[in-house]
């Protein structure tokens, strides 16, 4: 009889611990979720900022070769900053529609 009453009192204790480590657990799933949300939005804010400023610079550089300005003579406008290769790569970016640049926004 006094077996049964440490039996049960040894579940109990059991039937506690687990679910306190039940609860750490799904605390832990929580946090771990929300920090990958926070990387995933990071990355995706830095990957549109990119993609914004490369459209800005294809834009400028588009606007330069329609001044009848080189690459070469490009580069050497920006200071030898940037080469040919990444002007060449910039200008055959396609403009975007005016009214989708609106909405990027």
């Amino acid at each position: 009889m006094v077996r049964q009453g440490f039996k049960q009192d040894a579940r109990r204790r059991v039937t506690e611990a687990l679910s306190a480590q039940r609860k750490e657990r799904l605390e832990q799933e929580r946090r771990l979720a929300d920090l990958a949300v926070d990387i995933l939005t990071a990355i995706a804010e830095r990957d549109q900022a990119v993609h914004t400023a490369e459209q800005q610079a294809a834009d400028a550089v588009r606007a330069l070769l329609a001044e009848h300005l080189t690459t070469v003579e490009i580069a050497d406008l920006c200071g030898g900053q940037i080469d040919v290769k990444e002007l060449t790569r910039l200008s055959r970016i396609p403009p975007v529609p005016a009214a989708a640049s609106g909405a990027q926004s």
